[in-house]
């Protein structure tokens, strides 16, 4: 599970960790959570026996940047899945479901509100993810795509009506066969849509998105990882 938080990055795992990789290791079986312990972590830290209450009590405080020191959090947990039934109780949960289509080996990437992102978009009820991440890029973009395969599921948050929302949203890897037709919605802020090279990419993605960049590191690293 891949969590952002503003600019911080929280994976939740059953896995176990290698401790080095960590400068800060909290089990929250013996040390009781408090904005001052929060306070003085940095770096990459890891975090045991950690539920779905003191996860929503770290996002909180996450949210308000009171520490910019922290790069990332990891969390072990003992099951995921009840890990994650267990945030409705917090937080709206809401599924989305977007693709990265490739043509050429080209990404395509929209401008939108001020930041480049991908196309995504909620899921309607009764429907299945794959068909909606088709049907946003469809709307947002003017393409035809086909799915080649699932690449991740990203969780990020935000506000809405006085109460944090966290988003889920599945990623397809994507194909095209009428990448000219590529037209931005207007109805959606999509000023611009560009195809560009993965080598090339790291301009734009410094003015995106931490969820939309690891999506994009995501594909890079499978592909490298595919043709090495």
């Amino acid at each position: 599970m891949h969590c952002f938080i503003h600019q911080y990055y929280l994976q939740i795992t059953e896995k176990e960790l290698n401790y080095a990789n960590f400068q800060n290791i909290i089990d929250l079986s013996q040390i009781n959570l408090s904005n001052a312990l929060l306070k003085g972590l940095s770096g990459n830290v890891l975090i045991l026996n950690a539920n779905a209450d003191l996860f929503y009590q770290i996002i909180m405080f996450l949210d308000r940047q009171e520490n910019t020191s922290i790069q990332n959090i990891s969390f072990v947990v003992e099951s995921k899945k009840e890990f994650k039934k267990n945030l409705s109780k917090h937080f709206e949960v809401i599924k989305a479901s977007g693709g990265l289509v490739v043509n050429d080996d080209k990404i395509l990437m929209i401008f939108r509100r001020g930041k480049w992102d991908l196309p995504k978009g909620k899921i309607d009820e009764g429907e299945k993810a794959k068909i909606a991440a088709i049907r946003e890029v469809a709307e947002e973009c003017n393409l035809r795509t086909q799915i080649q395969k699932k690449l991740c599921t990203t969780w990020h948050h935000y506000w809405m009506g006085g109460r944090m929302v966290i988003k889920k949203t599945k990623w397809y890897l994507m194909s095209t066969s009428n990448p000219q037709e590529a037209h931005p919605q207007a109805e959606e802020d999509i000023e611009r849509i560009l195809w560009i090279a993965p080598n090339e990419i790291q301009n734009l993605l410094a003015n995106s998105f931490p969820s939309i960049e690891f999506v994009i590191n995501q594909f890079i690293s499978q592909n490298q990882t595919k043709t090495s």
